[in-house]
């Protein structure tokens, strides 16, 4: 999946309020993101790259090819991207880790490990990336702060042990969340689409936004 990326600053003021907008069509998800009363972040996720892949780094072409995949669109938001500052636009390939992956790979060794998107990269379609990666550095922080002095090598192992015992199946969640909201996109069968959603409300009971109400601790 491709994500073009702007923002986009309305004089006047945007109509938008402090509200998160979000809207899926066929093979094309929108995001909308208020900054502040004038200024807007989007992103429009497509299936497939834009035919002018040689292109690919011209924020014009960016623009047209996610105007020609909104086609239908509501005409506000439309015009958000019409009149985005073409210097943010950029267009990235989204990259995740498989959640399985999750479950087997250790994440550490020694006194060496890993946070963030070099361990648990997601795709952005439950908005969660950012916040566990800031998860992440409140556990580590906290269980080093643990370790003594004189325990040495041997006490920062067993911290970073720990840390990642106490992410891996809050990032699980997450991670499995993330791709079966993904796949509802990418998704072409009405079968596969009723499947996906069944496994959503299997897994999360229904509940979409239990993910952001969470509380990894204090430092």
């Amino acid at each position: 999946m491709w994500a073009a990326r702007a923002m986009t600053t309305i004089p006047e003021g945007h109509s938008f309020r402090n509200r998160f907008l979000n809207l899926v069509s066929e093979g094309i998800s929108f995001r909308l993101v208020p900054m502040d009363d004038k200024t807007v972040y989007f992103a429009a996720i497509q299936r497939r790259p834009p035919k002018e892949r040689t292109n690919i780094r011209d924020p014009a072409l960016i623009r047209h090819a996610a105007l020609q995949a909104m086609q239908g669109y509501p005409e506000d938001v439309l015009d958000v991207v019409r009149s985005c500052d073409l210097s943010t636009m950029s267009l990235a390939q989204i990259c995740y880790r498989p959640p399985w992956h999750l479950v087997f790979q250790p994440f550490q060794e020694g006194t060496v490990t890993v946070a963030g998107d070099a361990m648990h990269a997601m795709g952005p379609f439950i908005g969660q990336g950012g916040s566990s990666s800031l998860e992440d550095a409140i556990v580590i922080a906290r269980r080093l702060a643990q370790t003594k002095s004189d325990d040495g090598a041997k006490g920062i192992e067993k911290a970073l042990v720990s840390y990642v015992k106490e992410r891996r199946v809050r990032i699980l969640r997450l991670s499995v969340q993330a791709f079966l909201n993904g796949q509802l996109i990418v998704a072409t069968s009405k079968l596969m689409k009723v499947l996906i959603r069944a496994a959503l409300a299997v897994l999360f009971a229904g509940n979409s936004d239990r993910h952001s109400d969470f509380d990894c601790g204090s430092l």
